[in-house]
């Protein structure tokens, strides 16, 4: 998936009401366009901030337009770092899921999945359940809910 021109304007729109948390000072890119560089990396393969960052950094200047980039030059890793790090995730999931239902067919097939992540050991961060709707048409998952691991405490 690399079409930018295609995806690009419906995740521009759904992100531009998500706030930014960054300072006003030294923005060079609109969240809304990082939004959607970064959705688009995702859906192509990328699975890092670096290989999100290499992505853009990859596409022409057409794609960047589309994907609501009024420069040539495309966010750094550190800029992507930033701008996740301040992402209300809540606010993110829910524009995220808004797109994904639009482009699903009006009586989507959905296949539901869950499974169980690991919380990382000799740290504080617990394993969680998560469940997916997967619409195979769109090939999207539309939805994704999670839950306290049922594994945690023992």
């Amino acid at each position: 998936m690399d079409d930018g021109e295609e995806l690009g304007p419906g995740l521009v729109a759904v992100f531009a009401a998500l706030p930014d948390t960054r300072g006003r000072q030294g923005r060079r890119h609109s969240l809304p366009a990082i939004l959607a560089l970064a959705t688009a990396a995702m859906l192509s393969g990328a699975r890092s901030l670096y290989a999100i960052g290499q992505w853009g950094r990859l596409q022409s200047p057409d794609v960047l337009r589309g994907l609501g980039f009024t420069r040539s030059a495309t966010p750094s890793v550190s800029t992507l770092h930033v701008v996740f790090r301040g992402l209300d995730v809540g606010a993110f999931e829910r524009a995220l899921s808004q797109w994904a239902q639009a482009r699903a067919p009006n009586r989507p097939r959905l296949a539901i999945d869950g499974k169980g992540l690991r919380g990382i050991h000799g740290e504080e961060l617990p394993g969680v359940r998560l469940v997916a709707a997967y619409c195979d048409e769109a090939g999207l998952v539309l939805a994704q809910k999670a839950g306290p691991d049922r594994h945690a405490g023992g």
